[in-house]
């Protein structure tokens, strides 16, 4: 009768095989893990690198609106592309009187 003892040998097996077969799946949760957190890290390197492109380009865009808010540019596309010219002498107010009644301008100097 050596039933007993096969049985004793087989349970002994199951413990071993379900012993490995939880370090395996630890070992394969803690794999993953570090795979998930180089991921990571290689995203925040990559998203880092973006930030400090937008961060330059944002510097030139700035450059660039204050070159084109400068005064002696708009008076010269002022005056050459559109044809306009600067008034000759004092200027000239008009105000409209918007009482009840009265629709006409007038025409005081400012």
């Amino acid at each position: 009768m050596n039933t007993g003892s096969e049985t004793k040998t087989s349970g002994g097996y199951r413990y071993i095989l379900l012993a490995m077969a939880l370090v395996v799946l630890g070992l394969l949760g803690y794999l993953w893990a570090q795979a998930q957190t180089v991921r990571q890290g290689d995203e925040i390197s990559r998203l880092r690198t973006e930030h400090q492109q937008l961060l330059r380009r944002q510097e030139r865009l700035r450059a660039e609106i204050s070159g084109l808010r400068r005064s002696s540019r708009i008076r010269e596309i002022a005056t050459v592309r559109l044809g306009m010219v600067f008034p000759q002498g004092p200027p000239q107010n008009l105000y409209m009187d918007l009482r009840p009644g009265r629709q006409t301008p007038s025409g005081h100097r400012n």
